[in-house]
């Protein structure tokens, strides 16, 4: 595991980073000694051991990659939750504003941090749609749209626009309060793109920007953020 200093992001760049958080033994060990005592007691909570060295592995290595920037031990990296729960970084130095945010599903995690601006992101496997999925995720413009796409292309379709859409509500930092038909999309367009509304407003739809995650064949992901002056810089 690199201890070495990273470049923060400039404010036309999002860093994203994704890992497998099916991890060995050793790792695990390593990156529990990175975790606070909440931490440690959420991992001991998990039923199942599976999920529980996959949050340690999570957690472990978002401590670790957000030292590098800091130049912190990954203990020493604090975090603190909003009203929302969206968790950010309070040791910063002066002058600092890194924002991050991390999703995984299944073994799969991936990280977004910026510098100034609040960042979003989600990924999906792919998987069996279940019959009331799409009635909850989409607008009933975009459930038309799906409905009339090949059988071939809805799995790919739904997962691409669930990511979109939990992307911008973690860049609000409200998660699925707001209802995902919040943010209504072209369905046609695939990859990076805008909003076609947000909250049924052509206007406030112009100011965000997300960009499609490059992921594996069996993963959907995306990156959303309130402005259009980024781009997306893959990490390892």
């Amino acid at each position: 595991m690199s201890s070495s200093l990273l470049t923060p992001p400039s404010a036309q760049e999002v860093h994203v980073w994704q890992w497998d958080l099916d991890v060995c033994s050793g790792d695990v060990d390593q990156y529990w000694e990175m975790l606070s005592a909440q931490e440690r007691e959420r991992a001991d909570k998990f039923r199942f051991e599976r999920h529980r060295r996959r949050f340690v592995a999570g957690r472990g290595e978002l401590r670790r990659l957000l030292s590098r920037y800091l130049g912190l031990s990954p203990r020493e990296v604090a975090l603190a939750y909003g009203s929302d729960g969206k968790p950010f970084c309070t040791s910063q130095p002066p002058g600092w504003r890194i924002c991050f945010n991390l999703s995984h599903s299944e073994n799969a995690a991936a990280l977004a941090i910026s510098s100034g601006f609040e960042v979003g992101i989600d990924v999906e496997q792919l998987r069996p749609i279940e019959e009331s999925m799409p009635l909850d995720v989409f607008s009933t413009r975009e459930r038309a749209e799906f409905t009339a796409l090949p059988d071939t292309e809805r799995q790919n379709v739904f997962f691409e626009s669930w990511a979109r859409k939990e992307a911008c509500l973690k860049a609000l930092g409200t998660g699925f309060i707001l209802p995902p038909a919040h943010f209504e999309f072209d369905l046609s367009i695939r990859g990076d793109t805008t909003p076609r509304f947000v909250g049924g407003e052509a206007e406030e739809a112009t100011h965000w920007r997300i960009c499609t995650l490059s992921s594996s064949p069996t993963c959907a992901g995306a990156v959303a953020a309130r402005r259009t002056d980024w781009s997306i810089v893959e990490m390892n």
